[in-house]
């Protein structure tokens, strides 16, 4: 799959920032994250170091963390309102329809409209 695409939406130039940005954003929502929560964001976070992004349809991320599709939805929604992660919606270039989502991890501390 070709996915240089994926290197406009990354928010850092290498993966350690990217694990930084994370740990960081973990840390400060500890509280408000459940374990699900955590296996999905660090499910975006692994296949997101190549690119810094990663375009992932649900049932990859279910079947990653063994959860249920309403679970990794939750935990989606959820990551986007703490703005821990921006989801984007693709659109497949020939067929021109939804294709699985874009997750970009925010850098930390990042105010996010939308």
């Amino acid at each position: 799959m070709n996915t240089h695409y994926l290197k406009r939406h990354a928010n850092f130039t290498t993966a350690e920032q990217l694990d930084r940005a994370t740990e960081l954003h973990m840390l400060q929502h500890n509280d408000s994250l459940t374990i699900s929560d955590v296996q999905v964001l660090d499910t975006i976070r692994r296949h997101s170091k190549e690119h810094g992004a990663a375009h992932l349809p649900y049932s990859t991320i279910e079947a990653e963390i063994g959860r249920s599709n309403i679970t990794v939805r939750r935990a989606i929604r959820k990551l986007v309102e703490l703005k821990i992660i921006q989801k984007v919606h693709y659109i497949q270039p020939v067929m021109q329809g939804l294709g699985a989502n874009i997750y970009v991890i925010l850098p930390y501390g990042l105010v996010v409209d939308g």
